[in-house]
């Protein structure tokens, strides 16, 4: 077996219990795709027919407002689906961009084959049961920090959850993600950086 449908056995095995034979049952149906940095999964108008399982790299989901600003809504990194899952599931055009950050790899199954797996396999119809939740927790942790955090606790939230990724995409995208402007991340940064030299003095005292 590739390297690529070991990762995503791997992960269908372990994180989403899946069987043996479900997941020999799937194999066929999933394809390996390469995306340059910049290239598109799904854009904006296109119905999104795809779920995709990052086997390296890294994408967002981002729209453009009424100002032609981009807005990051998403990150997507390794070991994680990326899909425009409403667009997919309901057959309807996308409202929104998938593109890929740097360099990516994934494996990707046809909406159409994955249906057919859910008809065939009560474990392929449990994992689209939390295939579709871990949209709807994505999105509602997504609102919660926008409404609920301030800009410096979702900063360091971000670090939490995505340690490398400031070593790996530019500044104006994760500002963009939390939702401020470039110069305010930059603010928050120093920020943080003279708190942790301080206790970083104090410690040596």
């Amino acid at each position: 077996m590739e390297l690529e449908f070991v990762a995503l056995a791997n992960y269908l095995e372990n994180q989403l219990k899946l069987s043996k034979e479900d997941v020999a049952l799937s194999l066929p149906y999933w394809k390996k795709f390469s995306y340059k940095k910049g290239e598109y999964f799904n854009q904006y108008g296109n119905v999104c027919q795809h779920l995709g399982f990052i086997v390296s790299g890294i994408f967002r989901t981002y729209y453009i407002d009424d100002n032609l600003k981009e807005n990051t809504v998403f990150i997507y990194t390794p070991n994680e689906f990326v899909t425009a899952f409403r667009s997919m599931v309901q057959r309807i055009p996308c409202i929104y961009y998938v593109q890929a950050l740097v360099p990516s790899y994934i494996v990707s199954i046809h909406i159409n084959d994955l249906e057919s797996l859910y008809s065939k396999s009560k474990g392929w119809e449990r994992v689209g049961r939390a295939i579709a939740e871990d949209a709807f927790y994505k999105l509602l942790n997504r609102m919660e920090n926008l409404v609920f955090l301030n800009a410096e606790d979702r900063y360091k939230q971000f670090l939490e959850k995505f340690p490398e990724l400031p070593d790996l995409i530019p500044q104006y995208h994760i500002a963009s993600f939390l939702g401020i402007e470039n110069p305010s991340l930059s603010r928050i940064k120093n920020r943080l950086k003279t708190v942790n030299s301080k206790v970083g003095g104090d410690s040596e005292e």
